[in-house]
């Protein structure tokens, strides 16, 4: 059978599409290259967003732990504050009326007469407000650094500061830098806390962060 003219420009046409497309060998190779490029590009990105979270988490740990230890000295730093000197002796528990009733590795309890809001000088007592009685103290079955007021006092106020707390220790030195237990004789404070956060497919992130508060209210 003989073909006209346009039946051979379609022949033509469609040899030519066939003729530019792609060949089943051609596609699995395409999609081969593809699977190897993209499997390459996870095992580098998926480290890179580790990293990157890992590094978020580090860096607001440390901001926690910082600013939780820096806020503990500050308040430790006044202990003892007696402006009035009204407040030299001990209470009925044998304890110092300004400065330290409590002192060990977890846990630290002390007084001081501050300058309530709207006065000019101290009162020469130590109120069961105006923050003059804090404790601070780590908490072990909740891993929290916490905070309470006005210990033995009718009303007290408890107040959970830091969670992920893994560490928190106290030491106490005397006035020739040796570490004691005597309450009268503490003229310096170490802290040293520690706090872990998850981190995701990092895993946890550990920051520790110490200082060391001179007491400078107390002793001569």
């Amino acid at each position: 059978m003989k073909l006209n003219a346009r039946q051979i420009g379609i022949k033509h046409e469609l040899s030519n599409v066939r003729a530019s497309g792609f060949t089943l060998i051609e596609v699995l190779v395409t999609i081969a290259m593809v699977s190897i490029f993209m499997a390459a590009s996870m095992a580098v990105l998926i480290p890179l967003s580790r990293s990157y979270t890992a590094t978020d988490v580090a860096s607001s740990a440390q901001q926690v732990v910082r600013m939780a230890v820096e806020v503990m000295a500050s308040d430790i730093r006044l202990a003892g504050l007696d402006p009035l000197m009204q407040l030299q002796g001990t209470d009925a528990l044998g304890l110092p009326l300004a400065g330290f009733q409590e002192a060990n590795a977890t846990s630290v309890r002390f007084t001081c007469d501050r300058v309530a809001d709207g006065e000019e000088e101290a009162n020469g007592e130590i109120d069961n407000d105006n923050f003059e009685n804090i404790n601070y103290y780590y908490e072990a079955s909740t891993e929290s650094l916490n905070l309470r007021l006005y210990s033995g006092a009718p009303v007290q106020t408890t107040q959970r500061l830091v969670e992920n707390v893994t560490n928190l220790r106290f030491r106490y030195f005397d006035e020739e830098g040796n570490e004691t237990g005597d309450l009268e004789e503490i003229r310096s404070v170490q802290i040293s806390m520690t706090v872990e956060e998850d981190a995701g497919m990092a895993g946890p992130v550990e920051r520790s962060y110490t200082t060391r508060v001179l007491c400078r209210n107390l002793g001569s």
